[in-house]
C-alpha cells in the first residue's frame, strides 16, 4: 500500500536578542539550534475480514531511530547524515539547501545499500537459501518435448527468492537551512514519514483436510527485486517473494499478511505457488494467477489476494492418527526459592 508522502517545513524565527554571532550549528559539540520534528503514519489502514480468529498484527512498529541525509542539490551526492529518535530531534547540518532523505533503519529484513547518491540509494532484502529456490521451481511441471507455450514461460518464476521487505518510513522534500547570526533563534523542519512498502492479506477460505495441516510456504512471483526510494521509484528487476502461511485447522482456513516493493511494472502477470505438507511429510502443490487481483482488485478488497479454489490435503496414509505434528503445551509457572550464600 504505497502512501502519499507529504512533508511542510516551517522556519520559525524567534527574538532577536543582542549582536553577537551565533551559528546554527556545532558540528563538535551537537550544541545546535536546528531541530527536526517527526509525524509517523503507522497505521496500515487494512480492511481484514478474515472470518476467523486469527491474530494479525496490523500496526507498524514506531522505528526506534530514524536516519537524515542531506544530498547536493547539484550533484545529488551525499553531504551530510544525522540520526534522530523516531519524533525527531536536533540535527547540525551547515547552511544550505538540500534535498533531505529520511527514512528508518534496523530493520530486520531490509538493507539499504548505494545511499552515497539520492538516486541510487536502494532498499532490498536478502536471497532466500538456494534449497527454497529449488524448491519452488520444482512446483513448476517439468516440460514434455514440444512447444513450450507463453503462458508456460509467464508461470516460470524469474530473479531471486526473497524475504519479504518490512516497513519502510520515507520522506523526501527540499529543504533550506538558512544561516543564523543571533543568539536564541531556533529553526524548527516539520516533515510527515509515510509507508513505502505495500502491504496484503492472503487468505484461502476453503482447505479441506486442514487438520492434516503441518506447514505451509507460499512464493508470488513477478515481484519488483527493490526500491531506489530516494527517486522514488521500484527497480524493474524481477524477484518471487516467499512468505509463511498460517493455518486454522479447526476452520479450515490460511490467512497471513505479507508486505512488498509491489508488483513488477508492466504487462508481467503474477503466480502464486503454495506448498502445504501435511503431517506425515507429504505436498500439496497449488498454482494460481493472482494478476487481476493486485492490478484490477474488486471494491473494498484492494490489497487483498483470495484464493476461492478448494484445496485438498490428504490425510497421513496411518490413517487420523497418523503422521506427526509435534506441538508444544504452554509452560506451567512455577516458582523456587534459591539459597544463596
Amino acid at each position: 500500500m504505497r502512501k502519499a508522502v507529504g512533508t511542510i517545513f516551517i522556519l520559525t524565527l524567534l527574538a532577536l536578542v543582542g549582536c553577537k554571532r551565533m551559528p546554527l550549528y556545532d558540528l563538535e559539540n551537537k550544541e545546535v539550534d536546528l531541530e527536526l520534528d517527526l509525524e509517523l503514519e503507522l497505521d496500515l489502514k487494512l480492511d481484514l475480514d478474515v472470518k476467523v480468529d486469527i491474530e494479525v498484527d496490523t500496526v507498524i512498529p514506531t522505528p526506534e531511530y530514524m536516519k537524515v541525509n542531506f544530498y547536493s542539490m547539484d550533484n545529488a551526492g551525499l553531504n551530510y547524515t544525522e540520526f534522530v529518535g523516531s519524533q525527531g530531534g536536533p540535527i547540525s547540518t551547515p547552511p544550505g539547501t538540500y534535498v533531505m532523505l529520511i527514512y528508518n533503519f534496523g530493520t530486520e529484513y531490509i538493507q539499504i545499500r548505494n545511499e552515497g547518491n539520492i538516486n541510487t540509494i536502494e532498499a532490498f532484502t536478502s536471497d532466500i537459501t538456494a534449497t527454497k529456490g529449488a524448491t519452488l521451481r520444482s512446483f513448476i511441471p517439468s516440460k514434455r518435448a514440444g512447444e513450450v507455450t507463453e503462458a508456460d514461460e509467464l508461470e516460470e518464476p524469474q530473479g531471486p527468492i526473497i524475504y519479504p521487505p518490512d516497513h519502510l518510513l520515507v520522506t523526501r522534500e527540499t529543504v533550506i537551512i538558512p544561516d543564523m547570526t543571533s543568539e536564541n533563534r531556533k529553526v524548527t523542519v516539520y516533515a510527515t514519514v509515510s509507508d513505502v512498502v505495500e502491504t496484503y492479506a492472503f487468505e484461502v477460505p476453503n482447505v479441506q483436510g486442514a487438520e492434516y495441516v503441518q506447514s505451509v510456504e507460499a512464493f508470488i512471483t513477478n515481484q519488483s527485486r527493490s526500491s531506489f526510494f530516494g527517486r522514488p521509484e521500484v527497480s524493474n528487476e524481477p524477484a518471487t517473494i516467499w512468505f509463511p502461511v498460517g493455518v486454522n485447522r479447526e476452520k479450515g482456513y490460511l490467512f497471513t499478511v505479507f508486505n512488498t516493493f509491489g508488483k513488477l511494472q508492466g504487462e508481467s502477470r503474477s503466480f502464486l505457488h503454495m506448498l502445504i505438507t501435511n503431517t506425515e511429510g507429504q505436498q500439496v502443490h497449488v498454482t494460481t494467477d493472482i494478476t487481476d487481483q493486485f492490478d484490477h482488485p474488486d471494491p473494498g478488497r484492494e490489497h487483498i489476494i483470495v484464493i476461492d479454489q478448494e484445496i485438498v490435503v490428504p490425510p497421513p496414509s496411518g490413517g487420523e492418527g497418523g503422521g506427526i505434528a509435534p506441538t508444544v503445551d504452554p509452560w506451567d509457572e512455577e516458582n523456587t526459592d534459591v539459597p544463596i550464600g
